[in-house]
């Protein structure tokens, strides 16, 4: 291993990479809301706190309304609310920001004292970039701390398995470490899996096998490490919840295990295999193959000698990523330290044997700390670059929450059943506590059939009434935007005798039993929904265009074409162009959507909605020879596109006996 010397502490290009990957990792976890959890860990610590009691049935909920809730992640959830009474979503963003950037700078500290110079730097490169990759699936969540108390326990076992700690430092600081933890969030037991693949590790790598590919290790540690696993497995049960706690982190591995009959893995976008979400979503997850592919070829061309331990930390946090994609930025945080304490001695090794004999050691160490500034400096302006386009922090991600609806909600005093989407449940519990929505995004409440027939709800929107008919809804609130699958149900409801729509500004709809319903077909009422939005989203012309595309989509869905052209026809962009065809086709001109469709297939012949398009029109003009060509042309770009592969199944019903 590589010492790094006590006056390297103050080296200025340590202090500089330290600053940039501190940085750089606060900046990254800088954004927007996007996700709807924290909204009912906010509500739960709202509610421990009038209650002064923790909640062991759900409250929230009507789907679920007395259930069981084995609620582990209540410390958390008090942290968070003290934190919003404190300093609003704001605080709760800036204090995201900064567990993120501690974490990334423990991680980094155990490299360099571990591995050296070397492994500092390629563990903050590596950081830096895949927090960068994976910003997207750090939510706002008690994962966050899932990141910290990583952090620690491979700070603490690399320090204890080098001999750079004291034994009774580790069995004091791991322990407590694990107590927060299991009390924060579900993820608790990765904490004795570590030191348990640590003491494995270990006593592989002292048995003294000949030709052994690993680095070895001595026995001295053996004994510290199995005490430390035994105090860490008797502090998961150090919880108010005692073995239900211990025992629900594995019905949540079964959750998320991928299976054809598993449709939490299969239906919940983050719970889904990285390699089968990047076949609808390749710029989300693509760049996880690349990483892999990175990793293996950076292990062939060093040949390290890694240690058992570190190898098994690998395989198991490679395995955790491939069952579902939300695993993915875990990989990412521990295979950085780990692969960078591994390859520096080679690296090092490599360098030394291969470097140029006219280059003096001084030029050597410039050429390398200008090659680690712009490095880390270009990580850096990417993060800024990346944060400057993000909507407000501190906010809901624009169109992702109904904000407008709840705003109502409260206004009008709506309390009781309400009908939401799952990942608003949340959010309207929080913002609305009078309502009661009907389910939200704690699945772990339900079965896979329950969740299978709360879908199916989306796909057949007549079963609504029956579910209606029980539950006796006083309003309902759905989106338009984000995702797109709840649009059946809107024009369901919009047909609905029993609804009246009273409230849209094209990304959220609002529909109530009683009260004065929108007059879509008049232009004043469009004029007024689009001068709303121009105040809301006028500073921010990107915002300002999607919002009007889904007031225009929403106008299609509801028969409302005229209103919708009217809309776009200030707009040029491509998905406005594809929506004004999608417009003329459900007006029933035909030949104007058409017209219009080939001559954006001209301008861009992998236009898959334009060929969509297409083929739906040829579909509608009972030509099917043509539509099957059209989608053919459409799949060959793209396999797995939604709309091609529903109109394949349309037409594959029709040829049905």
């Amino acid at each position: 291993m590589i010492a790094v010397a006590k006056a390297d502490r103050y080296d200025i290009g340590r202090l500089l990479v330290f600053a940039a990957l501190a940085a750089s990792a606060f900046i990254i976890a800088l954004g927007p809301i996007s996700d709807g959890d924290i909204y009912w860990h906010l509500a739960a610590g709202r509610e421990i706190l009038q209650r002064r009691e923790l909640l062991r049935v759900d409250p929230f909920t009507l789907s679920a309304a007395g259930r069981p809730w084995v609620d582990v992640h209540w410390l958390f959830q008090l942290g968070a609310y003290a934190t919003f009474l404190g300093f609003g979503f704001l605080g709760l963003v800036i204090a995201k920001s900064v567990l993120v950037a501690i974490g990334a700078v423990i991680l980094t500290r155990t490299a360099e004292r571990t591995g050296g110079s070397i492994a500092r730097a390629l563990c903050a490169v590596g950081l830096t970039g895949g927090l960068l990759l994976s910003r997207h699936l750090l939510p706002m969540r008690p994962v966050l701390v899932t990141l910290v108390c990583l952090a620690i326990f491979l700070s603490l076992l690399e320090r204890l398995r080098t001999a750079k700690v004291h034994p009774s430092r580790v069995w004091l600081a791991l322990p407590l470490v694990q107590v927060i933890w299991c009390n924060c969030q579900g993820l608790a037991p990765l904490g004795p899996v570590l030191v348990a693949m640590y003491l494995a590790g270990v006593w592989l790598s002292s048995r003294g096998f000949r030709r052994w590919p690993f680095e070895s290790t001595q026995a001295s540690s053996l004994r510290p490490l199995a005490l430390a696993l035994a105090l860490c497995l008797l502090a998961c049960m150090a919880s108010p919840y005692g073995l239900d706690a211990a025992l629900l982190p594995l019905r949540l591995l079964r959750r998320i295990t991928p299976g054809e009959a598993n449709i939490f893995s299969s239906a919940v976008a983050e719970n889904i295999p990285p390699f089968l979400l990047e076949r609808s979503a390749p710029e989300w997850i693509g760049h996880f193959k690349w990483v892999l592919v990175a990793l293996a070829a950076a292990i062939a061309i060093v040949r390290p000698r890694l240690h058992v331990a570190h190898l098994f930390v690998l395989i198991a946090f490679v395995g955790l990523a491939l069952i579902a994609n939300r695993n993915v930025p875990l990989f990412y945080w521990v295979a950085a330290p780990v692969a960078a304490i591994g390859l520096a001695p080679g690296m090092w090794q490599i360098y030394q044997t291969r470097r140029a004999a006219w280059f003096p050691p001084w030029l050597r160490k410039f050429c390398a700390l200008a090659g680690l500034v712009v490095l880390l400096g270009a990580e850096l302006g990417l993060a800024v670059l990346v944060q400057k386009r993000e909507p407000a922090l501190g906010a809901p991600t624009p169109f992702h929450f109904p904000v407008e609806a709840a705003r109502l909600l409260a206004e009008r005093g709506v309390t009781g059943p309400i009908f939401a989407a799952d990942q608003h449940g949340g959010y309207l519990t929080f913002t609305v506590p009078g309502v009661r929505p009907y389910i939200d995004t704690r699945l772990v409440l339900h079965t896979g059939q329950e969740y299978a027939d709360y879908l199916s709800l989306f796909d057949d929107p007549a079963r609504f009434d029956g579910l209606d008919a029980r539950e006796k809804f006083n309003a309902v609130v759905l989106t338009t935007a984000y995702p797109d699958r709840y649009l059946g149900l809107i024009w369901h409801l919009a047909v609905s005798h029993d609804w009246r729509l009273v409230s849209t500004d094209g990304a959220e709809v609002l529909f109530l039993r009683q009260g004065t319903p929108l007059a879509l077909g008049e232009r004043a009422t469009i004029d007024a929904i689009l001068q709303r939005l121009a105040q809301r989203f006028g500073g921010a012309a990107a915002l300002h265009e999607a919002a009007r595309i889904h007031l225009a989509r929403l106008l299609v869905v509801l028969g409302q074409s005229r209103q919708a052209e009217y809309v776009l026809s200030s707009l040029d962009s491509l998905a406005a162009a594809q929506l004004r065809a999608r417009a003329h086709f459900v007006a029933g001109e035909h030949r104007a959507a058409e017209s219009l469709a080939q001559i954006l297939l001209l301008q861009d012949p992998r236009d898959i909605r334009s060929l969509a398009l297409l083929a739906e029109i040829a579909v509608s003009e009972s030509q099917p020879g043509k539509a099957r060509e059209f989608l053919s042309r459409a799949l060959a770009i793209d396999p797995y596109d939604a709309e091609a592969r529903a109109l394949v199944d349309r037409l594959e019903k029709r040829r049905e006996p």
